[in-house]
């Protein structure tokens, strides 16, 4: 399988010249172009002045109502053409230089330069003139397009306000290392990954979850960059230095999700190496063929064939379809759900099955306890408490969701043990020795692998398995709590064309079972180490099916890269979510999956309409043009087939932005 996140060193400019960075030759920075609003302004107004003056006098000439001499409107339309179309000839030229003919700056020069050859003079000022609005206009929707995710890039801090030596000191953010205590006062955002050490507050996470409801911290308690203190001053350990943070992954994932192109946007690309050299000679056939051989007269076809240069650029296909994904990025990113590029926008709208994991995913992960059963303990009271003791111990070691419920429970029963050679076996368990003693600790498979004979719990949960080297001690058992929202967001997944849920779980077929009924999954595969995710997860693809996993980032990490489409769930302060996934839900909501795909396939729809309106359009005008339907209005409307129709598709570009609120 093609390795989906290779990532592409520079970008294709739509005219087929292959450059680094962003910037393509034919002179416009679509991505990154800065706004010169005074100098616009005076380009348009000076331009339109001498455009204006020279209309009004070469008309009155012609009328005859006075006699001015021609090189006095000559001259007002020189100027104008100067002062407006410099740039585009200059632009036009540097084109040609670096190998990149055919892109829209040379399109305007020769078409406005040749409509001047024919005595068009306001024709070939109204072109350039247009165009740079055009262009300007472009670029305002370019920004706003941007704008949701540099509400995200705002999250980059200025400074942070650590204690040192007995002093508070404002540092960059870059000098803060590892164990600094960062002092955060009501108002101010956290700039860096930390653990509260002191005080408590109401954070809001809304610029990273999207969620607007603010989330209670306290001591211990783990906090994540970028979100803001609400309403209590509180002292924060830095846990990662600022390039290892949360908002600096997901800055540099926004940042390189531009080079991450699309299908459709890779079809363009190719498509307008081939369409404009095809219109180009469509334009010179026009030019040539008529005076040649069926008796036209020269400035009539010239003129025509002029106009259907103007409307062949693909301005309108180059810029709003890219301007369509990011848009879709855009307001995902407002939703809280992170999205690496335009091909994976592209690959949620497309997808046909869904896979899930269990835990963290369609469940809370949270675990409620349940039972314990007591075998070769030497218990006194029937507490358990020696049990309970070994397996804290040992979970304490453990990244599972369950082991971090374990210590929440039974932790302060393990405060005074040795704990030596902590090690974790993959979908199975962990063991440690534990006060001079080695123990195992985990599901029945592990059990099974160090050849013990164990008696397996009869209660419905998750049982944790606990022995020795020579003999089984006995269990626990936790129960998993659905999350709320799981069974509505598969309900929307299904309605919304998801042909197939599937729950991967390492849990036992009865756990399993029953979660994915509570949830209305269709199909469950359990007892499942992570290989024989990843295997299941091939066996779909192999079938022809289009699969998107959602997983917790960590454990899952191989299926989240081996499916179509790798979603991690709750995973933003996790470095294996962010690298391994495609797409990084942020929270733990499952009901952002729907909201994802209902951007996306809305993103897809309006590429589809802007490919076909666009099209249509261009070779309509450039038939008109050639049968001679429009005569004297050609150039006009050939300037609305160009920038006309470039402004629409880019006004339909932005409704990605939009995004109403689900049905229920």
């Amino acid at each position: 399988m093609e390795d989906k996140h290779k990532h592409e060193g520079g970008c294709d400019c739509a005219h087929g010249h292959n450059h680094s960075g962003s910037s393509c030759s034919c002179g416009h920075d679509h991505a990154h172009e800065q706004l010169d609003k005074k100098k616009f302004i005076f380009k348009v107004t000076a331009g339109g002045v001498f455009l204006i003056a020279g209309y009004i006098l070469n008309e009155l000439a012609e009328k005859g109502v006075a006699d001015i001499p021609s090189f006095i409107f000559l001259l007002c339309f020189g100027i104008s053409y100067l002062i407006v179309g410099f740039s585009i000839i200059k632009e036009a030229a540097e084109g040609i230089v670096h190998g990149d003919i055919f892109n829209e700056n040379f399109l305007m020069g020769i078409a406005s330069l040749g409509a001047f050859a024919v005595g068009e003079y306001t024709e070939g000022c109204a072109v350039v003139f247009l165009f740079t609005i055009g262009e300007f206009l472009q670029s305002l929707a370019v920004q706003r397009s941007r704008k949701s995710i540099k509400n995200m890039m705002e999250l980059k801090p200025q400074k942070v306000t650590v204690f040192r030596d007995g002093s508070e000191v404002t540092i960059k953010p870059e000098q803060v290392k590892i164990d600094d205590i960062m002092i955060i006062m009501p108002g101010e955002k956290l700039d860096i990954d930390g653990v509260i050490t002191d005080g408590c507050a109401e954070l809001d996470m809304k610029a990273l979850t999207g969620e607007s409801i603010p989330v209670s911290k306290g001591v211990g308690d783990e906090v994540l960059a970028g979100a803001v203190d609400v309403d209590g001053a509180i002292r924060v350990r830095a846990t990662k230095e600022y390039k290892n943070s949360t908002v600096s992954r997901i800055l540099n994932m926004l940042e390189d999700a531009e080079d991450k192109k699309s299908n459709a946007e890779h079809f363009i690309t190719r498509f307008s190496r081939i369409y404009t050299p095809i219109v180009c000679l469509v334009s010179l056939l026009i030019i040539l063929v008529p005076p040649l051989f069926l008796g036209g007269e020269w400035k009539e076809w010239i003129y025509r064939g002029l106009s259907a240069l103007v409307v062949s650029c693909p301005c309108s296909l180059v810029i709003s379809i890219p301007l369509s994904f990011f848009g879709g990025i855009g307001a995902c990113s407002k939703e809280g759900i992170l999205v690496k590029g335009g091909n994976y926008l592209e690959m949620l709208a497309k997808a046909d099955t869904g896979v899930f994991d269990k835990t963290g995913t369609i469940t809370s992960g949270k675990f409620e306890y349940v039972n314990c059963e007591c075998y070769h303990c030497h218990c006194s009271n029937n507490q358990h408490r020696e049990l309970l003791k070994i397996i804290a111990a040992c979970e304490r070691y453990s990244t599972h969701p369950l082991a971090k419920s374990i210590s929440l429970a039974f932790g302060h029963y393990a405060d005074d043990c040795e704990v030596k050679d902590a090690r974790n076996y993959a979908g199975k368990g962990v063991s440690a020795v534990v006060d001079g003693i080695k123990y195992y600790v985990g599901n029945e498979k592990l059990m099974q692998d160090i050849g013990i004979e164990f008696e397996e719990t009869k209660c419905i949960g998750t049982a944790v398995y606990c022995a020795s080297d020579t003999e089984f001690k006995g269990d626990i058992v936790f129960a998993d709590i659905i999350k709320q929202d799981s069974k509505d967001a598969i309900a929307k997944l299904h309605r919304m064309g998801i042909n197939e849920t599937i729950m991967l779980t390492g849990d036992k077929e009865p756990i399993a079972e029953d979660i994915a009924a509570k949830a209305g999954i269709d199909t469950v595969y359990a007892k499942l180490l992570p290989d024989e995710k990843v295997a299941r997860v091939n066996m779909l693809q192999q079938e022809g099916k289009t699969v998107f996993y959602t997983g917790d980032g960590i454990n899952d990490a191989p299926v989240l890269a081996q499916a179509d489409l790798g979603i991690a769930m709750g995973g933003v302060g996790s470095d294996v979510a962010i690298e391994a996934s495609d797409m990084v839900i942020m929270g733990d909501s499952l009901s952002k999956i729907p909201v994802g795909r209902r951007i996306a396939k809305k993103t897809l729809n309006i590429v589809y309409e802007n490919i076909i309106f666009s099209l249509v359009v261009k070779i309509l005008i450039i038939i008109g043009c050639a049968v001679g339907i429009f005569d004297e209005n050609a150039m006009w409307l050939a300037v609305f087939g160009d920038v006309g129709v470039c402004l629409i598709a880019i006004a339909n570009a932005m409704r990605t932005l939009i995004i109403r609120k689900d049905k229920k």
